[in-house]
């Protein structure tokens, strides 16, 4: 038989759950992701600031002029770092709370909502508590300051509470143990708070501001339940709320696990992923489900944050994997495709991060001491690691599924018969060169072999390196793409290799 051109493509995503044969989609990747059904190599990563002194557990973002203010929440910190238009480091300042309680198990909240009592500008509002332990009852104070100010925050009037608070409409809301919701007088937090209810209860742990046909509307998530809150009337200076329980038997994983996506909010349950459109759906997927919660640490639950990156319709939920104790590894939910994959993060993991819409790319915090510090890093910038002018590869791959000659959908095209690759056409966009190794095995329960790697060098220099001469034979057979130097990157096009029946083996 004369060898044949086939398309090497593959469905986009990762494809955990299951066996290395089960489907279509990519059986393995790193620092990889899809877009146009194309994969192509996650960008780089830039040490923005250097001199963290603990980890991060609590991050936001505000932007006012030309500046850009990021505030930091640690065990027994607030850290201010104010950026420039490009992302440099202007000016760092410590905003602690003089009363702040200290504590490992520390967990931020952040919002910003404009004062107009004693203030007259927009607020930073702060609350920490030692939520590690998510059901923790624990209350702590909420503080507050000018968000664009370098002092150091104070107390607000508002009682204290263990769940955490935003900002909805111009009132600052407040919730905690035994469904317990608070809310302050109009834009004004100095004196304290207007109103109480208890709506359910089980702790509230997280909330997040979403439509209500014109009124201001949030979500409160509690260990149990999800509810909402909308503003119905101011009655005799009073303020009236109505709440609506949506769910009363759901789950959420971490309070750092919510996310809003285009009106929609997706979040981690401690079983399944979950989203809200109007009402509670689960979302579906039968890609890699078992492969995080399997693997997840979940003593370690409340480490478990998310970011989106827009550009590429991404939800990333960072977890930490197997014995880790800070995220190690990303989930990633490709909302614009429907689909699922994943990637280790790098170095010893990241320990929060978001995504900044000013600046048009996330940042995130590591988890690894340099120096006896850590660093924050903006993310999709470049296609390298650089910190502190030194600039180090960023190794990604991606292999496709197993091809074969019984996989044919026309029953009449059905062959036993192993296959042998000659010739491999490579289609990129490729900066820096990239590796190819045949991957393959006789039958599903066999081992799998690779073949010597070859080089797939950025620019051809003669027919020689035009297409990659190959010599392997596999009755199963992927193909695994590599890149690790210095200014690596690519997007796969249509990759095209020519193979050709051999022989009947199936047991080696």
């Amino acid at each position: 038989m004369a060898a044949q051109p086939i398309r090497i493509i593959s469905k986009p995503g990762i494809k955990r759950d299951g066996t290395r044969l089960e489907g279509e989609f990519y059986i393995d990747a790193q620092w990889a992701r899809w877009q146009r059904g194309r994969v192509r190599k996650i960008g780089g990563y830039l040490s923005v600031a250097q001199d963290l002194q603990e980890l991060i557990y609590g991050i936001d973002s505000f932007s006012a002029n030309t500046n850009h203010y990021l505030h930091l929440g640690s065990a027994n910190q607030c850290q201010q770092r104010v950026l420039n238009s490009t992302g440099v480091s202007i000016g760092a300042n410590d905003r602690t709370p003089a009363g702040l309680v200290g504590s490992p198990n520390n967990i931020w909240q952040f919002d910003e909502i404009f004062e107009a009592g004693a203030v007259g500008d927009t607020v930073l509002v702060a609350h920490a508590a030692p939520n590690m332990n998510i059901a923790s009852t624990a209350d702590r104070t909420i503080y507050y300051g000018v968000v664009t100010a370098a002092g150091i925050l104070v107390a607000s009037a508002q009682s204290p509470v263990s769940g955490g608070g935003l900002a909805v409409g111009p009132y600052f809301v407040t919730f905690g143990n035994g469904g317990l919701v608070q809310w302050s007088e109009e834009n004004d937090i100095t004196v304290p708070e207007n109103g109480s209810a208890n709506v359910t209860q089980q702790k509230l742990i997280v909330g997040k501001r979403i439509r209500g046909g014109g009124a201001p509307s949030s979500l409160l998530w509690s260990l149990d339940s999800l509810l909402q809150m909308t503003f119905r009337d101011v009655v005799g200076g009073v303020v009236e709320w109505a709440f609506d329980t949506i769910s009363d038997d759901t789950s959420i994983l971490s309070s750092r696990s919510v996310i809003e996506y285009d009106g929609v909010y997706l979040w981690p349950g401690v079983d399944r992923f979950l989203m809200y459109n109007g009402v509670v759906r689960e979302v579906p997927n039968d890609m890699n489900i078992n492969y995080f919660f399997d693997n997840l640490n979940f003593a370690m639950r409340q480490k478990v944050f998310v970011m989106k990156v827009p550009r590429f319709g991404e939800i990333w939920w960072c977890y930490p994997r197997g014995n880790a104790t800070e995220c190690t590894h990303a989930i990633i939910y490709n909302i614009r495709g429907n689909f699922w994959y994943d990637t280790q993060l790098p170095d010893q993991g990241r320990t929060d991060g978001l995504f900044a819409k000013v600046f048009n790319k996330p940042f995130m915090t590591g988890a690894q001491l340099n120096g006896g510090r850590y660093d924050l890093w903006q993310h999709e910038a470049g296609v390298d690691s650089i910190r502190l002018g030194d600039t180090q590869p960023i190794p990604s791959f991606f292999e496709t599924h197993e091809f074969s000659l019984y996989e044919a959908e026309d029953a009449q095209q059905l062959e036993n018969k192993s296959i042998k690759v000659s010739v491999l056409e490579s289609d990129f966009v490729q900066a820096g060169a990239l590796t190819l190794t045949v991957n393959g095995r006789t039958n599903a329960r066999s081992t799998v072999y690779a073949s010597d790697p070859v080089t797939i060098p950025e620019t051809s220099t003669g027919p020689d390196d035009q297409v990659s001469y190959l010599k392997e034979n596999r009755r199963l057979m992927s193909f695994k793409f590599s890149s690790n130097v210095v200014g690596g990157n690519y997007q796969m096009g249509n990759i095209v290799a020519h193979i050709e029946k051999t022989d009947s083996r199936y047991t080696q």
